[in-house]
């Protein structure tokens, strides 16, 4: 449905992705931003932008009361300004020369009335030319300028015209729709956690407070106590995609105060491998769709930045934490088995990973007990956990576990990590009634998007980014 009602005219208008050379001599209506535009004095050109589409618009002179404008709105047209946002009435006509520097190439409009819908001012933050050149345009002509980040984020509305910023977009919400897409086929219900709480809920001390009344209360960190408890409570697979917030004064390029969260958590049937398997193949399921679906987006941001397509199996390549530290030692990296990965040794091991398996993402599981979170399933003889880690192209956008779900073992694992048991108290008192075995991960959406593109600013990811030094726009 949504693609035969992208087809149908609205009031006479035309989307100008549905322009083509079958419209030929056909009046239409048009709308969209003035992308560029010259007056060589007889002639007026116009690029229109609409989306990720262009089409060159044309009037000539009138003379004679001939044309399809009076001089008085040849005139007016000739001073609207870059990025007015204007309706232009014309006709389509096929072009037999390509026509350069817009997506429609072989059509133009012959522009026969037009309107300004609202006229943007004459001195913009930026050029909109600096912003849409692509490398290989900017190889070409040395004029363009390269328009510092901070500028596109002050002025976020007018950067989400570019066409890079809009196609990044676009698949980060194709990444949402294939994640809840492909959990709802398998019997995931979407739960929607509170994002004020009462106290830490994983024991770290980056939260944000905030007046709650005449109380304190804190932003969520995480919704991974809750999700478990809707396990508690009979609902055997549950998602959410929301907010997190992480008070931690870090890299800027690499984290963010405020992200999107895409978690799930599962009743295990059999043991956890099972977990891995699953959301293994729901990122697979992801990264088929993106290539299937967003093939035109991912070309346009190829074209600001190169990468390459994403090598991936169909099964995961899975290492055990032990087996991961073998490898990086015998790369000269010095770690010892109870430490956990930095940055620096997970990209070594996507580098060794990529080599031995010829792979961009692979798991490392069975982390050892003193890396991992309280509520993290332990093999108290093995010294280790049910745990893992999905690694893209040497960074890691994901972590899960098998959790604890036995009431005892979760308050002596509470006490170990240094946390009051009454700060968690409804969470602890649920595990009372019984509780399901179960797992489950959490997906940073910017990070995973971030690796996926292999980009190193994770604030193209988000749409308003918030990090330590920014709370505008």
């Amino acid at each position: 449905m949504e693609e035969r009602l992208s087809k149908i005219s609205v009031d006479g208008m035309r989307e100008i992705r549905d322009l083509d050379g079958s419209l030929d001599g056909r009046c239409v209506s048009v709308r969209g931003f003035v992308f560029k535009s010259s007056c060589t004095g007889k002639y007026i050109f116009i690029v229109l932008r609409d989306g990720g589409c262009t089409v060159q618009c044309m009037c000539e002179k009138p003379t004679d009361g001939s044309g399809g404008l009076t001089m008085p709105e040849f005139s007016s047209l000739r001073k609207v300004t870059h990025e007015s946002y204007i309706e232009i009435r014309g006709r389509v006509m096929k072009q037999g020369m390509e026509i350069s520097g817009c997506s429609k190439k072989d059509i133009e409009v012959r522009i026969l009335g037009f309107r300004v819908l609202s006229i943007a001012d004459k001195s913009l933050p930026f050029a909109m030319k600096d912003v849409s050149a692509t490398a290989e345009e900017r190889e070409k002509n040395p004029t363009l300028q390269n328009v510092a980040y901070h500028i596109r984020l002050d002025n976020r509305a007018m950067d989400l015209r570019a066409p890079q910023t809009r196609a990044t977009f676009r698949v980060v919400d194709g990444v949402m729709f294939f994640f809840r897409t492909y959990l709802r086929q398998n019997g995931f219900m979407e739960i929607k956690t509170s994002k004020l709480i009462g106290s830490s809920s994983e024991g770290g001390a980056n939260l944000f407070s905030v007046d709650y009344f005449k109380r304190k209360a804190f932003m969520a960190q995480s919704p991974q106590l809750y999700k478990q408890m809707a396990i508690v409570g009979g609902f055997k697979r549950v998602y959410e995609i929301g907010h997190v917030y992480r008070a931690e004064e870090s890299n800027i390029n690499r984290y963010l105060s405020e992200f999107v969260g895409l978690d799930m958590e599962m009743e295990i049937c059999t043991n956890y491998n099972d977990v891995i398997r699953f959301i293994h193949s729901m990122l697979v399921s992801i990264f088929d769709n993106l290539k299937k679906e967003y093939g035109e987006e991912l070309e346009t941001i190829r074209a600001f930045h190169a990468f390459e397509d994403l090598k991936y199996r169909r099964d995961p390549v899975v290492l055990t934490h032990r087996e991961c530290v073998d490898l990086l030692l015998n790369e000269g990296v010095e770690m010892g088995y109870e430490d956990d990965f930095n940055s620096e040794s997970e990209k070594k091991l996507g580098s060794v990973v990529r080599r031995m398996h010829g792979v961009d993402i692979f798991v490392i599981k069975d982390y050892p007990i003193s890396t991992r979170p309280f509520y993290t399933y332990r093999d108290e003889e093995k010294g280790i956990t049910r745990s893992y880690d999905f690694i893209l192209r040497g960074q890691e956008i994901l972590s899960g576990a098998q959790r604890v779900s036995i009431y005892k073992d979760l308050v002596k694992y509470v006490e170990e990590h240094g946390i009051s048991p009454s700060s968690l108290g409804g969470y602890l008192e649920s595990f009372k009634y019984g509780a399901p075995p179960h797992g489950g991960c959490g997906i940073g959406l910017e990070r995973l998007m971030k690796a996926y593109f292999g980009m190193g600013d994770i604030r193209c990811f988000s749409l308003f980014p918030r990090d330590p030094n920014r709370l505008y726009p």
